[in-house]
């Protein structure tokens, strides 16, 4: 008797296999990481379904049982933001920082303002900032090197360039770089 093998078959479930992936997500053993993002998008579905849930029962309750719930609601808000404490503090300290940043930007124009006006008044500090410029050109035809990249951060990277305020310190202390 003789019998056909089809060897062209999958040795294994595509079920199976996306159900494995899915739990190597939610078990942090991704490659790409974002376990955080699944379980989040889970929580959020959950909260939404209860939700819809609670509309539907609360509509009949009294005004005790309605407080009971809120009890329990604010309890549930209160554990959900214990679990995602580290996530939070993280954004806020980068929304600090870039209101940190935002700020000295608005301190720098502000003193460059005043110092441009004080210029104005005193031909001795406009000629003193002519001189610092003339000098940083000549410095810089004279130093054709190109240098080395430096890694900067973004905060960084928004003050280049020196205030007039800094400029005008560095020409007095006899510092023209």
């Amino acid at each position: 008797m003789t019998s056909f093998v089809n060897a062209n078959h999958p040795t294994f479930h595509p079920g199976v296999k996306r159900a494995e992936v899915l739990f190597d997500i939610v078990n942090g053993k991704s490659k790409r990481g974002g376990s955080r993002h699944v379980i989040a998008f889970l929580l959020v579905a959950a909260v939404s379904s209860a939700l819809v849930f609670a509309e539907a029962l609360v509509t009949s309750w009294d005004e005790t049982s309605l407080l009971a719930a809120w009890a329990v609601l604010c309890a549930a808000l209160f554990a959900g933001a214990a679990l995602y404490a580290d996530v939070m503090v993280g954004g806020l300290k980068r929304i600090g920082a870039l209101l940190g940043a935002a700020a000295e930007s608005r301190a720098a124009a502000r003193a460059d303002a005043l110092f441009l006006a004080t210029a104005e008044r005193d031909p001795r500090i406009m000629q003193e900032l002519r001189a610092a410029i003339e000098r940083s050109k000549v410095e810089a035809e004279a130093t054709e090197v190109v240098p080395a990249p430096v890694r900067k951060s973004k905060l960084t990277a928004l003050h280049e360039t020196p205030s007039l305020y800094v400029a005008l310190a560095r020409v007095q202390s006899g510092h023209f770089h």
